[in-house]
């Protein structure tokens, strides 16, 4: 199964937990990976301007990547938006409502990113 095919698949498994209304994996190296299935936000401007902007954040935290930062959080009015640095330039985006069980949704998300991690044959 091609790389991507199989970023797919891990990204629909993260998508079936209730409270992740969306997710992407997104890098210079692969671009930008979405599951299948359509996301659950409701809030299409905010995807499309996630989807659109998150590039942007790349040379901001590269710097940062070399000191160890492995996560970013910010509220975007009801949902927050998780950025989870899996490699050099390289991030899982998972976007959850603000009272979501971010403690469930925490331990799937790393589960999630060192499948990718594995599946891109990135080590630390």
């Amino acid at each position: 199964m091609e790389t991507k095919e199989r970023i797919k698949k891990t990204l629909e498994d993260l998508l079936k937990i209730e409270d992740v209304q969306a997710c992407f994996v997104t890098g210079r190296q692969i671009g930008t990976v979405t599951p299948e299935s359509k996301a659950k936000l409701k809030n299409l401007a905010l995807w499309k301007l996630i989807m659109d902007t998150t590039h942007k954040f790349f040379p901001i935290t590269e710097d940062f990547y070399m000191y160890g930062l492995s996560r970013l959080y910010f509220e975007l009015k009801d949902y927050e938006i998780i950025m989870t640095f899996i490699g050099h330039g390289i991030a899982l985006i998972t976007i959850i409502p603000v009272l979501a069980n971010r403690g469930l949704i925490e331990v799937e998300i790393e589960n999630t990113s060192r499948v990718i991690k594995e599946i891109l044959k990135l080590h630390k």
